[in-house]
């Protein structure tokens, strides 16, 4: 098994073990707690983001001491711990906690994501597209089958033993990562940020300052949080909303991962819309994509009809994500790069934009079921604006030069997480 391979399974663990549940939060809380009111999934939720937020500065400053395979194993350790915690959580407030402390552990895996964008870099011809091509892969593929493991946990007669489950599988991967990446630490480079006071003293610290205009890291930072705010809305209530329509759970396992699905068929295509249409690829994609919303928040209450035009939605707005996750992540890549204090500042704004987005959806969602499919396509359209009034940073391409990356430190990463599983 190679470095890069476990890596990404790192990515995909994550993606699968922090966003599983998500769909699901008010029948999981309700069914091991008698909570009822939809508030309580927006306070938890939020509490998680807040979690994560503040463990992130703490995974910077020990990537200063440890290398990145350390550091996953130690918040796979931890994960695993919290996990088991979950199993035996016996009131709400213990297990927002425990849940807390899993989001923070688990913070330490998206540090992957920058690696093997790096790798890609430094491969032959520097082929940027194809290290975000294969995540844009694992993230939808993860989010297939989170959605899958979530509706299979909340349908077991004691769902606590799914939550132990996880516990399980934290376990396995550390070992993986600590046998394969940690033996084999040279072949993973990682990129490294730049301290500001250090900038301008090199070559390398000169091509970081040439990528940070700070018209480059506005646009960038709004279309990003734009994108995530579109995406993370309108997820905690959906199954709520097909339930109340008349629809099952599984039929709403089904609708919820329809757009990843979706998403998976559109990525071969990436890379020749990407060269053909070149920066029009990203408004492109946000119009399809709040286009789906937009049918979705219009679709009904109830009814066969309704289910139907939610499927449509669904696949339609999976079209357009499968190429805007492309297509805003080359945009990022292309004007701060994988590494220096652009980068983090990026995916910073976005960790701020999923701590509002639960906050957003509990309050739309208390005035209709359907509002925040409503907001998500309003936040979408206007990610396809701004991405046709701002300029920032070179077009995407299929090939970039090779960030510099050294071996040993890796930077502070974004928090994209969804609350534990």
């Amino acid at each position: 098994m190679r470095p890069r391979l476990v890596l990404a399974l790192v990515v995909a663990f994550q993606l699968v073990a922090e966003t599983a549940l998500t769909p699901y939060w008010p029948l999981l809380l309700h069914a091991l707690f008698g909570v009822e009111e939809l508030a309580a999934t927006g306070t938890y939720l939020t509490v998680c983001r807040v979690a994560g937020l503040a463990a992130l500065p703490l995974w910077g400053l020990a990537a200063r001491r440890w290398s990145l395979p350390h550091l996953l194993v130690a918040g796979l350790l931890g994960s695993a711990v919290f996990d088991l915690g979950l199993a035996l959580a016996p009131s709400l407030a213990v297990f927002t906690a425990l849940s807390a402390g899993v989001v923070a552990t688990g913070s330490s895996m998206v540090l992957a994501y920058p690696a093997l964008v790096a790798v890609a870099d430094r491969g032959r011809g520097g082929d940027r597209l194809s290290g975000i091509v294969v995540y844009a892969a694992v993230f939808h593929a993860a989010s297939v089958l989170a959605t899958l493991v979530g509706a299979g946990v909340v349908a077991l007669p004691q769902p606590r033993l799914g939550l132990a489950a996880f516990a399980v599988a934290d376990l396995l991967l550390a070992v993986a990562v600590w046998r394969v990446v940690a033996q084999r630490r040279a072949a993973v480079p990682v990129p490294v940020p730049v301290p500001a006071d250090e900038v301008g003293s090199g070559p390398v610290e000169d091509a970081v300052r040439r990528r940070l205009p700070a018209g480059a890291l506005l646009g960038v930072a709004a279309l990003a949080v734009l994108v995530d705010l579109g995406t993370a809305v309108p997820r905690p209530f959906f199954t709520e909303l097909v339930l109340r329509g008349g629809g099952s759970l599984t039929a709403a396992a089904v609708l919820f991962l329809l757009p990843a699905l979706a998403a998976l068929s559109v990525l071969p295509a990436a890379r020749p819309l990407a060269r053909r249409l070149g920066g029009r690829l990203l408004p492109a994609g946000a119009v399809v994509a709040a286009g789906g919303l937009a049918l979705q928040a219009l679709s009904g209450a109830a009814g066969p009809a309704a289910l139907t035009a939610l499927a449509v939605g669904r696949v339609t707005l999976g079209l357009g994500l499968g190429l805007l996750v492309v297509a805003v992540d080359l945009r990022v890549f292309a004007a701060v790069g994988t590494d220096g204090p652009g980068f983090t500042a990026v995916e910073t704004a976005r960790s701020g934009a999923l701590l509002a987005a639960p906050l957003l959806a509990t309050a739309t969602a208390a005035v209709a079921l359907p509002a925040p499919l409503a907001v998500a396509a309003v936040l979408m359209a206007a990610a396809a604006l701004v991405s046709t009034r701002l300029r920032y940073g070179a077009p995407p391409s299929a090939a970039h030069p090779a960030d510099p990356v050294v071996l040993e430190h890796v930077p502070v990463p974004e928090v994209r997480n969804e609350p534990t599983h």
